[in-house]
């Protein structure tokens, strides 16, 4: 019995490499599909001179608060006004009065910035949006003297011109 095993013959044993290959095949393909990748950019850096200069005035930003009741304005310090809801909605048109109000003691500002509950429709928002960005004025107004009649060339003047008020809107979540 003894020489029959030892009779056998021994063969090296074999290194499979096929499946350790396709594992790292998946593995590398895994990796560089959730590798993030990072993007260098060039940043523009405006450093301060050393020459001191008087702090400039801060511009002022008109703050239009929508709230469940009502709207109210605010220069972001103090409050210039509120237009409380006529019959269970908003009153744009004494918004846009109010406004305009404002337009006229700063006639140079286009900043504002509309802050509103969380609660408040979106459609609301958009409308209060619309009624502070621009007005009609009668082509007499004193505000007009500023923005260019807008009619055809050759026509009589327009009765009423559309002037903007803020434009430049920003939203945020009200106080």
């Amino acid at each position: 019995m003894r020489t029959l095993l030892n009779r056998r013959e021994y063969k090296p044993a074999e290194l499979l490499l096929v499946p350790m290959i396709d594992i790292f095949t998946v593995l590398v393909t895994f990796l560089l599909m959730t590798a993030v990748f990072s993007r260098i950019a060039i940043m523009q850096i405006d450093l301060p001179s050393s020459v001191s200069a008087k702090p400039e005035e801060p511009k002022f930003r008109l703050e239009v608060i929508v709230r469940q009741d009502g709207f109210e304005l605010s220069d972001g310090k103090q409050a210039i006004g509120t237009v409380p809801k006529v019959s269970g909605a908003y009153d744009l048109k004494a918004l846009t009065e109010g406004v305009l109000a404002v337009k006229r003691e700063h006639p140079t500002s286009e900043d504002a910035s509309v802050l509103s509950e969380p609660k408040v429709p979106y459609d609301e928002l958009i409308q209060a949006m619309d009624a502070i960005c621009s007005v009609e004025l009668p082509a007499a107004d004193p505000l007009v003297a500023g923005a260019a009649p807008s009619g055809v060339p050759g026509s009589a003047s327009p009765q009423t011109v559309k002037v903007a008020l803020f434009t430049n809107i920003a939203l945020g979540d009200a106080p």
